[in-house]
C-alpha cells in the first residue's frame, strides 16, 4: 500500500482534523504521520469516536456533571480513548513525531507505566 504524509491536528474543538497540509500555527497540536488510505480511515474513525464521546448530547442537557462518580468514570473512558489515539499516532508517526511524543511522554498519556509500542 502506498503511504503518504499526513498531519493530525489534535485541537480540542475539532479533534478529527487530518490533512495533507501542515498548518503553521504554534498554538496547534499537530503530529506528522505516514499512513495508507486504510490507516487514515481507521485513525479518522478513532478520532471521531473520541470527539463524539467528549461532546455527547446527553451530557449537555443533564445534571450528570454534578455526579462525581459519573464524571470520574466518564473522564477515565475519554482518557482511555485518547490514549488509543496517541498510541496510533505514535505507531504511524514519522521519526520526528515519535521523538516529540517520547519527550512529552509523562504528560501525553495517563498511564505512565504503559509505553507505546515501537
Amino acid at each position: 500500500m502506498d503511504k503518504q504524509i499526513y498531519y493530525v491536528n489534535l485541537n480540542p474543538i475539532s479533534m478529527d482534523d487530518v490533512t495533507t497540509t501542515k498548518i503553521d500555527d504554534s498554538e496547534l497540536i499537530q503530529f506528522e504521520i505516514e499512513a495508507s488510505a486504510d490507516e487514515i480511515k481507521e485513525l479518522k474513525t478513532l478520532l471521531s469516536e473520541v470527539q463524539a464521546h467528549d461532546m455527547e448530547l446527553q451530557d449537555l442537557f443533564t445534571f450528570r456533571h454534578f455526579n462525581e462518580e459519573y464524571t470520574d468514570d466518564d473522564s477515565r473512558e475519554f482518557q482511555h480513548g485518547l490514549d488509543h489515539v496517541y498510541k496510533r499516532i505514535y505507531e504511524l508517526g514519522t521519526h520526528k513525531t515519535r521523538e516529540d511524543m517520547e519527550s512529552m511522554r509523562p504528560t501525553l498519556m495517563s498511564n505512565e507505566d504503559e509505553s507505546p509500542s515501537k
